[in-house]
């Protein structure tokens, strides 16, 4: 193994509870799903499913990254907040066998990720104006064809490859967590870079994947990665009980058109091309290889831009993951 490769691989241990828009965010998306589900069929059919609600459930599948792939005992007891609620013998058991079922069950095109963690993102470059399968940085795995995957399973059909869902009620755990995943623009939009700082296009030429930037996991604000930023949400859109204004700006995120099953791949595409501004303005310096990292310098106004960003992502996210539900239990 090269230095470079064992580099990466440790970097990508290292941020592997990077979790997109963190428990606040992705709390937000169920909130938004249950407030506009309320008092419909479908908002019955979760509640069967579940024995919860889809705040509950949103988080889920980042609580389950607590699980060891060697040891396959869940190692996370007391350290995420909102983890406490599936911390009890019967609900680990639940977390351990979902990883148990989704680690080498997958080709590993990200390093050290396993399969499950994979299923978390996409890292399409900053070039591309829609997302198609085959581009670097996309996979049988990733998180568009998870989406899809889940969507599959809660219509009562099995798992495409190479996914191993339980049942229904795994799939919409993952489900509502996946939804705010695909709507966090570090979670599809990828910039690559050579080691001198400076973009390439990692689908043209001879491209170094030891130089990919892990969805912004090794752009770094002095200590602080990128991408954690972008998940890091507040304000309004994560208070509770929600406000009106949020609620109404979700009831009017239009609907998605086509057959369900391609909404994954029209919800990439469309993160891919409005998050690129995530990228606008920022100048890079040259690879810390001992870290395989690099600094990154921030144009003027980036974190109000941020801010804006990410309350529109989320409501997005819940208001399709409410469309989604509803198509499947009118």
């Amino acid at each position: 193994m090269t230095l470079r490769a064992f580099l990466l691989i440790v970097s990508t241990l290292l941020c592997a509870q990077a979790h997109a828009f963190g428990a606040a965010g992705h709390r937000a998306v169920g909130t938004i799903a249950d407030e506009l589900i309320a008092g419909t069929n479908a908002a019955k059919e979760v509640r069967k499913i579940l024995g919860s609600n889809l705040r509950t459930a949103s988080v889920w599948a980042d609580c389950a990254k607590g699980v060891n792939t060697t040891t396959f005992k869940y190692g996370g007891d007391g350290k995420y907040p909102e983890c406490a609620v599936y911390e009890n013998p019967g609900s680990k058991a639940q977390m351990v066998a979902f990883v148990r079922r989704n680690v080498g069950n997958c080709t590993s095109a990200h390093g050290a990720e396993v399969c499950h963690k994979q299923y978390h993102y996409t890292d399409v470059a900053v070039q591309r104006e829609a997302y198609v399968k085959g581009q670097v940085g996309t996979s049988d795995q990733d998180v568009v064809a998870a989406v899809a995957a889940m969507i599959a399973v809660l219509q009562g059909n099995e798992a495409p490859e190479p996914f191993r869902i339980a049942g229904k009620k795994e799939a919409l755990r993952l489900l509502s967590h996946y939804l705010g995943d695909i709507h966090q623009p570090l979670h599809v939009a990828a910039v690559y870079l050579d080691t001198d700082g400076q973009v390439v296009d990692p689908d043209e030429g001879v491209f170094d994947p030891a130089t990919e930037t892990q969805g912004g996991n090794v752009l770094m604000l002095g200590t602080k990665r990128l991408h954690g930023e972008w998940d890091s949400v507040g304000g309004v859109v994560t208070s509770s009980p929600l406000s009106p204004g949020i609620l109404k700006k979700a009831r009017a995120v239009p609907s998605t058109p086509g057959p369900m099953e391609q909404w994954s791949t029209a919800w990439a595409s469309e993160v891919l091309v409005d998050g690129k501004v995530a990228f606008e303005g920022l100048s890079y310096s040259a690879e810390d290889a001992k870290k395989h990292q690099y600094q990154v310098t921030l144009p003027a106004g980036y974190n109000q831009m941020k801010a804006q960003v990410q309350r529109e992502q989320v409501i997005k996210a819940g208001a399709r993951l409410a469309q989604i539900l509803t198509t499947l239990w009118p």
